[in-house]
């Protein structure tokens, strides 16, 4: 087992063959708002309920721990030690310094597919949005991972975007949809062939209406908004548009997902469609600055999978 210590090839422009890379402006936003409205908030307060119950006692993992709030979070929910790793060092340094006063955690730069630890060494483990910053050498990899460090009936908590997160505009509660569509339409135009996660960024960074959207490259290197999952295969690039930052990631459906947990032998104990009318009414009264439409609820952006290892 090694920890990736170099940047390894890239595939396009924060896309690597080990996963995916935020830069340095992308992880301070990341940081700053998590992946935005749903991360940050609304989805964070549903996995938090169910990962109270199950880590108690416990020797837990942080796949792809990012700044380490959930490497927190389980402390704080009384685990017998915590480990987390992520491939992007920038992300690793700063989750360091958010549990160095937490001698129950231990935090280092690793690969999701070719975890840093032995066989059966943890009870429960998180992968928190990890899949679609995987390649396709990874993204396999990754829950055959997880199943060999976990210890024989260990549970992992999954958080995989679904169908509709990569297909659909979600818009701030006020925006009119289609002026919304037009509005990228036209950034679009604006957009070089072949652009970096830069450009991108630059062009939309006044796209203030957007929520949740994802654009790809065609294979003459034009970048289009993705409104069917058809137009995309499995392990695609993408990059992902919130409102407060843009990253790269990858395209992996709903079945896929599903396939390989099942191929790895994890039983799918239950799949929490968190997006619930209760929750978004909570979420809006909590922070009605950006308050969530109903097309959470019909077309949940995300669904957290508890899993156990056979």
């Amino acid at each position: 087992m090694t920890t990736i210590e170099v940047i390894v090839p890239v595939l396009s422009d924060g896309h690597y063959i080990n996963g995916t890379r935020y830069g340095d402006e992308g992880v301070k936003a990341f940081a700053g708002g998590r992946h935005g409205s749903i991360g940050s908030a609304f989805l964070d307060s549903g996995i938090a309920e169910g990962l109270q119950s199950l880590v108690k006692g416990k020797r837990v993992l942080d796949v792809g721990c990012g700044v380490g709030d959930w490497c927190c979070l389980a402390a704080q929910y009384g685990a017998k030690s915590v480990d987390g790793f992520d491939i992007q060092p920038e992300m690793v340094e700063l989750a360091k310094q958010a549990t160095s006063h937490l001698d129950m955690v231990h935090i280092q730069v690793g690969d999701a597919g070719d975890m840093p630890y032995d066989d059966d060494s943890f009870d429960v483990a998180i992968s928190l949005f990890v899949t679609c910053n995987l390649s396709p050498e990874v993204y396999a990899k990754h829950f055959e991972e997880l199943q060999r460090v976990l210890v024989p009936g260990g549970k992992a908590v999954l958080l995989l975007p679904t169908n509709w997160s990569h297909s659909k505009l979600y818009t701030r509660f006020d925006a009119d949809p289609a002026i919304v569509e037009d509005e990228i339409a036209e950034i679009l135009e604006t957009v070089p062939i072949n652009p970096t996660t830069a450009q991108i960024t630059e062009a939309f960074k006044n796209a203030n209406d957007i929520l949740i959207t994802c654009f790809a490259m065609d294979q003459n290197g034009k970048l289009f908004h993705v409104k069917n999952v058809s137009q995309l295969t499995n392990g695609q690039p993408i990059w992902r548009k919130t409102e407060v930052m843009l990253f790269p990631n990858f395209f992996y459906s709903d079945q896929s997902d599903i396939v390989h947990l099942l191929t790895t032998s994890f039983h799918i104990d239950h799949i929490d469609n968190y997006c619930t009318e209760e929750r978004r009414l909570t979420y809006n009264n909590k922070r009605p600055a950006i308050p969530l439409n109903r097309e959470y609820v019909a077309h949940p952006p995300a669904l957290v999978y508890y899993v156990s290892k056979s």
